[in-house]
C-alpha cells in the first residue's frame, strides 16, 4: 500500500502542484507523518488505508479530518487482502 501511495504522490505532485492548479499534495503514510499545520494546509492528502483508519477514528476532535470533502480509494480490492496472498 505504501508503494501505491508513493506512486500517487510522485504523479499527483507533478500534475497538481506544478501544473495550473497549484494545489498542495501531502503524503501521510507509516513512513511519513507531517505536522498538524501541514495537514491543515494540504489540499490533497494521499494516505494508506491503515493510516487513514488510525487518524479518522475520533474524527470529531481532529479538524483536518472533519474538513475532508472527498475521499478517493484506489485499488480498493486490496483492502480485504490477507497477508501472503
Amino acid at each position: 500500500m505504501k508503494a501505491l501511495a508513493k506512486e500517487r504522490i510522485i504523479d499527483w505532485k507533478k500534475r497538481l502542484e506544478q501544473g495550473l492548479l497549484r494545489k498542495s499534495v501531502l503524503e501521510l503514510t507509516g513512513d511519513v507523518t507531517p505536522d498538524l499545520k501541514a495537514l491543515q494546509k494540504a489540499d490533497v492528502l494521499i494516505t494508506t488505508p491503515e493510516k487513514w483508519d488510525g487518524i479518522s477514528r475520533n474524527w470529531q476532535h481532529r479538524s483536518y479530518v472533519s474538513a475532508v470533502a472527498l475521499v478517493v480509494i484506489d485499488e480498493i480490492h486490496l483492502l480485504d487482502r490477507k497477508e501472503g496472498q
